[in-house]
């Protein structure tokens, strides 16, 4: 997926013939504050590959990051755009008790979701008040220690966003934004005879936005 959404933001942003009919070209930069939430359901099974217990909890986290960000203008009103998320968004370490004799032996996990990418439709009214749907993919790898190496996974989704943009002059403009981002449900094993298997499923979350573009 993640070659299919570089190679439309390439045909999009390239100097093709369909490229020129494009007025206006916007770039920008915007600091995210996010809140991620999602349902994860553990399963640890015995050497013989029989289930042995399962454990679900709903949890929640709270992340700060910067992403950029370029802008088609296929109108006044209509652009398409591309953003990307350079560094990381870390989840909590979840650590809990081992199960080698006397537990003393603690299992952690912490995810890492990578360059978030997503490929979005903007439609602004005269008055600066925005919508705005996007379709996301980011990839998630599994930081562990005492539970063997899990394999990293990918994930897409869409997100939804209403904003509004204030123009300050000479092509510089300022927006404030909230949007909506949903995604796939993952599952990842540990790829041991006695595995544990994770799933992350109900994968959402609501991101504030205050964003500088300017556009030439």
């Amino acid at each position: 997926m993640k070659k299919i959404i570089a190679t439309i933001v390439a045909l999009v942003f390239s100097t093709s013939a369909y490229a020129v009919t494009l007025s206006e070209l916007s770039v920008g930069a915007t600091f995210n504050h996010s809140v991620f939430a999602g349902e994860g359901t553990e399963k640890n099974f015995t050497h013989t590959g029989t289930l042995e217990t399962t454990t679900k909890e709903y949890g929640a986290f709270v992340d700060s990051y910067a992403s950029i960000f370029i802008e088609a203008e296929a109108n006044e009103n209509v652009s398409i755009g591309f953003s990307y998320t350079p560094e990381s968004i870390e989840t909590p370490q979840n650590i809990n008790s081992g199960e080698s004799g006397d537990g003393s032996e603690e299992n952690k996990v912490k995810a890492e979701f990578e360059q978030l990418m997503t490929l979005y439709l903007l439609a602004k009214s005269d008055m600066g008040v925005y919508g705005k749907i996007g379709y996301s993919q980011m990839d998630i790898n599994l930081s562990t220690e005492n539970v063997g190496a899990y394999k990293d996974t990918d994930t897409n989704g869409f997100e939804f966003a209403i904003g509004y943009e204030h123009e300050a002059g000479d092509g510089v403009g300022i927006r404030a934004e909230l949007a909506y981002q949903t995604f796939d449900d993952v599952k990842a094993d540990n790829g041991i005879t006695d595995k544990n298997e994770i799933t992350v499923s109900d994968m959402q979350g609501a991101t504030a936005r205050i964003s500088l573009l300017k556009s030439f």
